[in-house]
């Protein structure tokens, strides 16, 4: 019985596998300790974390804040968009973030932002992918490189690399140690 249940669960692709690129940054608290605990609570409830990117130390872009650290991590996961979008909210208000809906700028002990989720292209009221505006932050397109650099958006077909040589970098970003 369970076997056939499971010959029917991959014949019809029920448990697609499927990568998703998450950059993820913080600028409250302890950085280094948020970045990690945020990362264990994926791994425990989204799907494997494959890949880690070094973090980068940033200054706040849009308000006045705190420097953040940023990372980018490749997941692989047999969930859908909808679950890992409630997976990532669930995991911030678990970490304590507040007013994630809201339209603007502000410090945040965690902020996950799905960048890729395979080669879809996700356009919802609540959720765009590829995200709206990697494409012209340093502080994404750095670390989401060196997990994969022959990454392409699957809206455009432009590889990744190529949007970071087109935008100004911001020379105030810093390699930091894991």
């Amino acid at each position: 019985m369970i076997f056939t249940q499971l010959k029917l669960i991959f014949k019809f692709n029920i448990l697609k596998k499927s990568t998703i690129y998450f950059s993820i940054g913080t600028n409250v608290g302890n950085r280094k300790f948020n970045l990690i605990n945020c990362i264990s609570r994926i791994n425990k409830n989204l799907g494997n974390v494959d890949k880690i990117s070094s973090i980068y130390k940033n200054p706040a872009v849009g308000f006045k804040g705190g420097f953040f650290f940023n990372c980018c991590i490749e997941v692989s996961t047999i969930l859908v968009v909808e679950n890992v979008l409630k997976g990532i909210l669930n995991i911030e208000k678990e970490m304590g973030r507040t007013n994630r809906l809201s339209d603007k700028y502000e410090s945040r002990i965690i902020d996950i932002d799905i960048i890729f989720f395979g080669d879809q292209i996700v356009n919802k009221k609540k959720l765009v992918i590829p995200h709206p505006r990697y494409s012209v932050r340093d502080f994404v397109l750095i670390p989401l490189l060196e997990l994969n650099d022959t990454l392409k958006d699957p809206e455009t077909g432009v590889l990744v690399s190529d949007f970071l040589v087109k935008i100004k970098k911001n020379q105030s970003i810093e390699k930091m140690e894991f």
